[in-house]
């Protein structure tokens, strides 16, 4: 199940996604579309750079997935990296923050009960 909805922050969309342990079939792909995405996986702080080509997810069967999407342009301001960087990798926010400000954050998310309000 994917839903998605307006942001408190400007150019952002909030998503959520469940995937399903129980069917057997495989991930959606996630399309192109230019944006990076932060990502809350498995307790884990991940940001999504932008793709060029279809990006198939493994290893999230059974989890629940939350996000924060950016329109094109936007998030490197915000997180310190140019996109370009980013292209195509999924890396964990600590390579790009301060592991202690990741670990504050991981925190205030796995605590909440609905980590995207937090």
């Amino acid at each position: 199940m994917y839903e998605e909805r307006t942001s408190r922050l400007d150019g952002a969309m909030v998503w959520t996604r469940t995937v399903r342990a129980d069917d057997g079939s495989p991930p959606y792909p996630v399309l192109p579309d230019g944006c990076m995405d932060l990502l809350w996986i498995g307790g884990r702080l991940l940001v999504a750079g932008p793709d060029t080509r279809a990006y198939a997810p493994e290893g999230i069967t059974g989890l629940y997935c939350a996000g924060v999407r950016f329109a094109p342009g936007t998030a490197p301001a915000l997180l310190g990296v140019p996109a370009h960087e980013l292209r195509d990798r999924r890396v964990g926010l600590a390579d790009l923050w301060s592991p202690a400000e990741v670990r504050r954050l991981t925190a205030r998310l796995a605590a909440a009960p609905d980590p995207t309000a937090a």
